[in-house]
């Protein structure tokens, strides 16, 4: 999570020193599929299955040499499996990307509104069908329309479902397509 303070705090300053900002017209940027197991022994078993796709908003800071953030919306919809019992997952908000163009590999993180079709998952209670979910990860494009990527993602009710807030811990590797530019 500090990790996650750090670069919100270097794309909060970006502005204060970009050589160029960009407003482009926002595109589709890529699509692809996740999944997933969880970090903690407490959800031992748990397994994440989703699509999802990213639209890159018109707005960015890059310095004369391309590097820079990128804003973005993501999109998603799945199935979460704990204690043996599936339900469907779906979440959007926004994203960030971390890097240049010309470089294959991309910080990416974000915060999003989710929302589970159920809260309770065996004798699991993520007391609430209203998520949060934060995410850092990192990217590595293989050429210009593939890339793999993992990312560290923690999805809590933010204690606005109050006591209990249990949290959860992924791990998540993901293929994806990016659209033609």
């Amino acid at each position: 999570m500090r990790s996650l303070t750090y670069l919100l705090l270097i794309a909060l300053g970006l502005p204060f020193c970009p050589d160029q900002v960009a407003a482009a017209q926002g595109r589709w940027e890529l699509y692809g599929v996740r999944g997933g197991f969880a970090v903690d022994d407490k959800d031992k078993g748990a397994r994440q299955y989703e699509a999802f796709a990213m639209y890159q908003l018109p707005w960015e800071l890059r310095s004369s040499s391309g590097w820079g953030i990128a804003t973005k919306i993501e999109l998603t919809a799945g199935a979460l499996k704990s204690q043996g019992e599936y339900g469907f997952i779906g979440s959007v908000g926004p994203s960030f990307g971390l890097g240049s163009p010309t470089f294959p590999v991309e910080i990416g993180f974000g915060i999003s509104g989710a929302v589970l079709s159920r809260d309770r998952f065996g004798n699991r209670d993520y007391n609430g069908n209203e998520q949060f979910i934060s995410h850092i990860g990192v990217i590595y494009r293989l050429s210009p329309r593939f890339g793999l990527s993992y990312r560290f993602q923690h999805m809590s009710n933010a204690g606005f479902n109050g006591s209990p807030n249990p949290g959860l811990n992924m791990h998540l590797f993901d293929a994806s397509w990016y659209f033609s530019r």
